[in-house]
């Protein structure tokens, strides 16, 4: 069976990964495996975090992957889309690029969150990382936009009417 790998972080983009993939799982009879990779606590960089105060922090970051994991398996379950979850530690795109191939990804369905060319020069980018390097085709969807708030002048033309 064709597997659809769907990358997700939990942020504003993640409703709409999880729905393409399924959709998309559901055009190509395939299965979606929803995917998160858990970062080392930022402390960690430092050297100064307790082991225990570590572990803690990895253990609370684990248990709400898995319950939000699960809330999103269950989304696409109701939906008779075929679904599995995993989650990893380490560096995100590697994970991602590993579980690509273990999997034989048919496609890498992820999010961007639109950060600008200085952020993603100084802090990097996971969808960067595996658009150029993945071993299946990448479908990648934009974060999406706050609205603009009404009377602020967002999104009104002021072009004049052609006679």
């Amino acid at each position: 069976m064709k597997t659809i790998l769907a990358p997700v972080d939990f942020s504003s983009v993640t409703p709409q990964v999880v729905e393409r993939a399924g959709e998309l799982a559901a055009a190509l009879g395939s299965n979606v495996e929803l995917f998160h990779t858990i970062a080392p606590p930022v402390n960690v960089v430092t050297y100064d975090m307790p082991v225990e105060s570590f572990a803690e922090e990895l253990e609370f970051a684990k248990t709400q992957a898995l319950k939000k994991l699960g809330e999103l398996k269950r989304h696409l379950d109701a939906k008779g889309i075929s679904c599995t979850t995993k989650f990893t530690q380490g560096n995100a795109v590697v994970a991602i690029l590993d579980e690509a191939r273990n999997l034989s990804s048919s496609f890498i369905v992820m999010g961007s969150h639109g950060h600008g060319a200085i952020y993603e020069l100084l802090a990097g980018s996971t969808t960067h990382g595996v658009l150029h390097r993945a071993p299946c085709p990448v479908v990648v969807l934009p974060s999406p936009r706050p609205k603009a708030a009404p009377g602020s002048g967002a999104g009104v033309s002021t072009a004049r009417p052609q006679a």
